[in-house]
């Protein structure tokens, strides 16, 4: 099965210090990430209102993601957030931190913060 990682996501998960490559891996999980949340992810180093603490995780975030080679793929012309709705409904799971889209995804990656893991979660509506 795989997994959709969306740049809020990694962003958490960094600044919490939790490995959720290796975690979503060892759970059988596919990790890609579309290029445009890669170029998310450099946009935001550009922003001036990142903080040096910011740049620090997002750089950590890049160099990660290309060291274990994660699949990258493209979203196309569609907005990331219906994106990854068409791709849930097609049975993948999705990491995001954004509530609306999680509320909608019977597949979704949860960050359990007070334990340093993520956990992959199936809804009602998929068990």
């Amino acid at each position: 099965m795989e997994v959709l990682l969306d740049t809020g996501f990694i962003m958490h998960c960094m600044r919490k210090r939790i490995d959720f490559l290796d975690q979503l891996e060892e759970a059988g999980l596919k990790v890609q990430v579309p290029r445009e949340v890669l170029q998310e992810l450099k946009d935001l180093k550009k922003e001036p209102y990142s903080s040096r603490e910011d740049h620090a995780i997002i750089n950590n975030a890049l160099e990660m993601l290309s060291r274990k080679r994660v699949k990258h793929t493209s979203i196309g012309q569609l907005r990331k957030d219906f994106w990854l709705l068409k791709k849930g409904a097609m049975g993948y799971y999705i990491a995001t931190t954004n509530s609306l889209i999680k509320r909608r995804m019977p597949k979704t990656i949860d960050i359990l913060e007070s334990k340093g893991r993520v956990q992959a979660h199936v809804g009602e509506n998929e068990a």
